[in-house]
């Protein structure tokens, strides 16, 4: 199906979502979100553009209402002229169209499941990705599922978490390849429960080609692991012992995802997907203690006399340097809230997705460089990222 037919096949009865990304240089917005909704008892398509940077927090969202032949118009221009890539997704499957510098526009189908249409009324429901009433086997040996797909009154707070996780992973999905087989890393994956659940996303709900390799230090974990996924049947999953800033089993990776890396582990892993040329990195650091052991600043001093006061200023300041490193290593970085499957005090999700362009320079900023001389030290990413050099991408 060419680009046209594709524009011609859409319709607000079968039409589930589509996602642009991939902006040009002179498009006004960073991405687009395009859904049908009834106005009026008329089908229209609301269009989401969101507009700024979300890294510097000017970003903002702008909404407009078209009608069919509108959007189709929109669409026209919107590829190959601002965006090289877009998700389609309808009742009928999944498209992925893929646009060069030249005008080229090719469309790829997708081998998915076919979605399910959500309501078109804006006062719906929530929609969880695994939704109840579908028996998903992983979720059952957790404990938050019966046999017949039923959610334990108990444990709905874990399946919110696990489907909170999947719409974080969701919302990076139309910065990937997915015309190919991806390889996604999960260091420190520990019960690998979200592990599964990604697994069981991307490849079984999605139909996208993904070799996903579970890393962690533990042998016994790993050993449970593999013996879940050959219960499972998860062909292209499997776990191995290893510590990720050593692993050397892949030459490219697309997703990197590490989740409560104590403490330098975490800088070690972002510094690997950093030089993998990782389109995607996810990290929920934990233990951040580096910062902790040094010095602060005297301007501090009304802060960092007190240890738990210190203790937690050192934890922001070295998600904040991560944050500011990997938007100069040429990443859109957000840091999100993200609740963990052990239902532990919030914690800070860093997500950051490859643009096309590096920011000039890999100096420290003036911001980032003050931030470092109040903390009194270099965190190790600076460090691991000063001594050996990553490739700039190549737009």
């Amino acid at each position: 199906m060419d680009y046209l037919k594709l524009l011609q096949s859409i319709t607000g009865d079968n039409l589930i979502r589509i996602v642009l990304s991939k902006p040009a240089k002179d498009s006004e917005a960073s991405g687009v979100r395009i859904r049908p909704i009834k106005v009026k008892e008329q089908i229209l398509f609301q269009v989401t553009k969101s507009i700024g940077s979300k890294s510097s927090n000017t970003c903002k969202e702008v909404h407009e209402n078209l009608k069919a032949p509108e959007l189709e118009k929109y669409l026209k221009e919107a590829i190959p002229g601002f965006f090289y890539q877009g998700l389609f997704e309808t009742e009928d499957g999944g498209y992925t169209v893929l646009a060069n510098k030249k005008g080229t526009v090719t469309v790829v189908k997708n081998k998915s499941v076919t979605g399910k249409k959500a309501s078109l009324d804006h006062n719906r429901t929530k929609k969880y990705i695994i939704e109840e009433g579908s028996k998903v086997p992983f979720m059952v040996d957790l404990g938050v599922m019966t046999q017949d797909g039923k959610i334990v009154r108990s444990k709905y707070d874990k399946f919110r978490q696990i489907n909170r996780y999947l719409e974080i992973v969701a919302d990076v999905i139309p910065s990937l390849d997915t015309s190919r087989t991806i390889t996604v890393i999960d260091f420190g994956c520990g019960k690998s429960y979200l592990t599964f659940a990604l697994y069981y996303y991307l490849v079984k709900l999605k139909g996208i080609k993904a070799d996903i390799i579970g890393l962690d230090l533990k042998s016994d974990v790993i050993a449970e692991c593999n013996k879940l996924k050959n219960k499972y049947k998860y062909e292209s999953l499997k776990f191995i012992e290893g510590d990720i800033g050593k692993f050397e089993g892949v030459d490219k990776v697309d997703m990197v995802i590490t989740l409560h890396a104590c403490d330098t582990a975490t800088d070690y892993a972002l510094h690997k997907a950093i030089t993998w040329g990782a389109e995607v990195i996810m990290a929920v650091p934990c233990c951040q203690h580096e910062l902790n052991r040094f010095k602060n600043s005297p301007v501090l001093s009304a802060v960092s006399e007190y240890g738990i006061l210190k203790e937690r200023m050192s934890a922001i300041f070295t998600d904040a340097m991560r944050a500011g490193l990997l938007t100069q290593a040429g990443y859109d970085t957000q840091i999100l809230e993200f609740i963990d499957m052990e239902h532990t005090p919030k914690n800070l999700l860093i997500r950051g997705v490859k643009k096309n362009r590096m920011v000039p320079g890999k100096t420290l900023s003036k911001s980032l460089e003050s931030l470092t001389e109040l903390a009194g030290g270099e965190i190790t990413l600076k460090k691991l990222l000063r001594d050996t050099p990553y490739e700039e991408n190549d737009t």
